[in-house]
């Protein structure tokens, strides 16, 4: 190659990440910040100073918390485009996001701007790790308490559907979402953790077993808690898994949610509760073709179940599926009893037959998939959950000015 070529290749890339020596006062644009809170990212091999980042709009003035990690600048524009600068400060702020080990327990808790937000349980005495208690905005919880804890409307059925989860039930035949003698396991293995001012993270490495405690998938996960407000609480997830003990595949069942939630009881679509007597029909469940419905085994790119919570409001999840996952848009086991479970593999399920879902990790190979999950106040409209989904798919564009 002619060494002016290799030269211009050179500033290229120089022009496309951030230098480390130079972080503080440089310039980024950015195009397309129409909805506030979506985070966006730019390549940067600076390292994380000791001291807080900011990114500064020059239009507004808005400092946005920004958090250097993985080679990575995120940050929150806050739906104004146009110029940006970064601020290196002289002095080291509290992080917004603060995540911390549990004394005493495998556990982590997160808190966002000084509140409470949620904790990861990841004791190897559960068959598998989970986020609970998830709070929204004045301190409800948004997912069923039991059977960790208590529910005031209680719905002890399937012990297995705890808070908020990843598990799927057929792998080579083996069962990780149920939790009875028979079913599998997802072994903790190495976890680590950082705070942050965009957000905080969380990542973990698993093993799922068979009953016999026999591997039968490598799994790896991360969190992102985002630091947005209390009314539009964020996080991201993402799961890889390697077949690193031969060829894995994915059985056909409606038993799995690779992201999974058990929404709290007033919020359920129906509610039934036959020892106590009470009957109630609260909650709804929404996707892109609209609320209520028939929504389980329906393909969307989202959804949204939400209701109101007695004295607190109306309060709700909803869950976003990346457009770079298998068979996106994603079909759900969406019940009006409170479960939700992204799953694009139990297809003879959800179209009576039709179609069969079964897929065939190759042995060495892996699989991704990406959830954004937000925690609102308001209905699905008043949250404006369409247009926070069309902020994910098409995030804003950042780039390192010239």
């Amino acid at each position: 190659m002619p060494k002016t070529i290799c030269l211009l290749t050179a500033l290229l890339l120089a022009a496309a990440v951030c230098p480390a020596q130079s972080l503080d006062g440089r310039a980024l644009n950015v195009e397309g910040a129409k909805n506030a809170y979506t985070p966006v990212s730019v390549p940067c091999d600076a390292q994380a100073p000791d001291t807080t980042v900011q990114v500064v709009s020059k239009k507004t003035g808005a400092a946005c918390p920004a958090t250097i990690a993985g080679g990575e600048l995120v940050f929150v524009p806050q739906a104004a485009d146009g110029a940006y600068e970064v601020k290196v400060l002289k002095e080291a702020k509290p992080a917004a996001v603060q995540i911390a080990k549990a004394d005493g327990a495998d556990e982590l808790t997160v808190k966002v701007n000084g509140e409470d937000f949620t904790s990861y349980h990841y004791s190897n005495e559960n068959k598998k790790p989970f986020l609970w208690p998830v709070l929204a905005e004045g301190g409800a919880t948004i997912t069923r308490n039991w059977p960790m804890g208590e529910d005031k409307y209680a719905s002890k059925d399937h012990p297995h559907h705890k808070s908020l989860w990843v598990s799927y039930g057929d792998l080579n035949g083996v069962d990780c979402w149920g939790e009875g003698k028979n079913s599998g396991f997802q072994h903790s293995g190495e976890v680590t953790f950082g705070s942050g001012d965009a957000f905080g993270w969380i990542r973990a490495k698993n093993v799922w077993q068979d009953k016999n405690h026999k591997p039968v998938i490598d799994e790896e996960r991360e969190y992102r808690f985002y630091a947005s407000p209390a009314d539009a609480r964020m996080l991201d997830l993402s799961v890889t898994f390697t077949a690193s003990y031969g060829t894995v595949k994915f059985g056909d069942t409606k038993e799995g949610g690779i992201l999974a939630y058990r929404i709290r009881p007033e919020i359920q679509a129906s509610y039934d509760n036959k020892e106590t007597g009470v009957r109630m029909k609260k909650g709804t469940m929404s996707n892109v073709n609209g609320s209520g419905g028939n929504v389980w085994g329906k393909a969307s790119p989202w959804t949204d179940y939400s209701g109101e919570i007695e004295g607190v409001g109306v309060r709700g999840l909803a869950a976003f599926d990346h457009a770079g996952n298998l068979r996106h848009p994603t079909t759900w086991h969406f019940r009006d009893y409170g479960l939700n479970g992204a799953n694009c593999f139990g297809l003879s399920y959800f179209t009576k037959g039709k179609e069969n879902g079964d897929y065939e990790l190759a042995e060495g190979k892996s699989l991704t998939f990406k959830y954004r999950v937000i925690i609102h106040s308001g209905d699905v409209e008043e949250a404006q959950i369409a247009e926070r989904y069309a902020a994910y798919a098409n995030p804003p564009k950042v780039t390192w000015a010239k």
